[in-house]
């Protein structure tokens, strides 16, 4: 039910140390492509220090672990251990991955898919246990393709109506790519509500500059809001599962969907 989750590089003290100020409702620390190779153990030693003496209820606080097939795949899992932290997020998502994080640890876990192959096999992914949501990563996604990424974003409507589409259906989060260009507000604005408009729930993002326009693109609205309250009243006036308002025909699944936006609504003071 999170808006904004927001990257930033486990080796950086400075933004470690201000995670909870960000005005994202997710942080998600990177071990993986913001760490270089050399810097892995360093990173890993300062988010175990840091977590060990810091915890934290405003933000929930997730890592992005190194891929099941690298060599810093169990480093990472082993540094993490004992850690209030809120899940993992993997990258290169696969149900081979999925499975080997298992059986090390039974926190939630948000795939990142990132390639043809996952996009293909996404269901299969978004079944495992423990995973939450999924992430699309765009950018290693048209890489592999070996296609441009543009501001239109054409090239990657398929794969994010399939994500978006797989996510829902497994009522899970559907967490879109990050707009790469932080100083571009207008064409963050688009693309969040172009993906919102997919069916994402929430939208990944690599500056805190974005969260603001993020948060507010994928909160309810005031008209939603006041619109999923007349459908509950209703519904629990009514107390069936099927009704009319204002001549429109209201059932069960749009009953639901009300109810959700509600939720988010009061978890956000909306």
């Amino acid at each position: 039910m999170s808006r904004s989750y927001l990257f930033i590089p486990g080796n950086t003290p400075s933004m470690i140390q201000n995670l909870d100020v960000f005005d994202s409702d997710v942080i998600i620390i990177d071990f993986e492509d913001s760490v270089t190779s050399y810097d892995k153990d360093s990173a890993r030693t300062l988010i175990k220090n840091f977590l060990s003496k810091y915890s934290y209820d405003e933000v929930e606080i997730f890592v992005r672990i190194n891929s099941y097939d690298s060599r810093y795949f169990h480093d990472d899992i082993n540094a993490l251990a004992n850690l209030d932290i809120s899940g993992y997020v993997l990258p290169k998502a696969s149900v081979k991955g999925i499975r080997m994080l298992n059986k090390l640890s039974n926190k939630p876990i948000i795939p990142i898919v990132e390639s043809p192959m996952a996009l293909l096999l996404v269901e299969d992914i978004a079944k495992e246990k423990n995973v939450v949501a999924l992430i699309f990563g765009a950018e290693d996604y048209t890489k592999e393709l070996g296609i441009k990424r543009t501001l239109e974003a054409t090239e990657i409507l398929y794969a994010r109506s399939i994500i978006a589409i797989t996510a829902n259906a497994y009522n899970i989060d559907a967490i879109d790519t990050p707009y790469t260009n932080k100083d571009d507000d207008k064409g963050l604005l688009l693309d969040a509500t172009n993906a919102l408009n997919l069916g994402f729930t929430s939208k990944a993002s690599i500056h805190p500059n974005q969260i603001d326009i993020i948060n507010q693109v994928f909160a309810p609205s005031l008209e939603e809001i006041t619109e999923a309250k007349r459908i509950v009243k209703k519904s629990e006036e009514t107390n069936k599962g099927a009704f009319s308002l204002d001549g429109k025909m209201i059932d069960l699944p749009i009953i639901e969907k009300a109810k959700k936006v509600l939720e988010k609504a009061k978890k956000y003071n909306l």
